[in-house]
């Protein structure tokens, strides 16, 4: 996403969460709670919550100048954000099915019981994330909810979404 959109910066949140087996070492900013909470008292983040047994938490965005900030965040922290910057653009990516959600929690290596968890919470979440949302993709396909989100940000950097 951040290669096909110019003037995109992706805000890599932190996690006290252990990194997966297949994830990337810079997927988040691995951090403990002790580190966290620390970054938390100074101010250091523009939102954060607990999501079942991790925190986690978005810096306060310092993109390169001239650059628009691209979060990838739940629904807490967009009701955060959205608290602290009402002119944020939310854009709610679904999966085209549960069974599909579940399907792609499973190859990412969660366990049986986080995958429960997640699939119960997942009709609220999407409930609250279309309340926040101004648009909402259905990630079917990924090239396609790709140039989907892309066209949304080309949309609103031209001030079309005004019309």
């Amino acid at each position: 996403m951040i290669s096909r959109v110019p003037g995109l910066w992706l805000s890599r949140s932190w996690t006290t969460r252990p990194r997966r087996p297949a994830e990337a070492p810079d997927a988040y900013h691995f951090a403990d709670d002790e580190a966290f909470a620390a970054h938390d008292r100074e101010g250091g983040f523009l939102e954060s919550a607990q999501v079942f047994d991790h925190r986690y938490g978005t810096p306060v965005p310092d993109p390169p100048p001239g650059h628009d900030v691209l979060l990838e965040i739940d629904v807490q922290g967009a009701a955060q954000v959205l608290e602290r910057r009402p002119d944020a653009v939310v854009v709610l990516i679904l999966a085209p099915d549960r069974a599909t959600q579940e399907a792609r929690l499973r190859v990412r290596g969660e366990s049986d019981s986080t995958v429960a968890r997640r699939l119960s919470e997942a009709g609220r979440e999407e409930t609250a994330g279309r309340s926040l949302a101004r648009h909402v993709v259905i990630n079917d396909d990924l090239s396609q909810a790709t140039e989907e989100v892309a066209a949304i940000v080309d949309t609103h950097r031209t001030g079309r979404d005004q019309a």
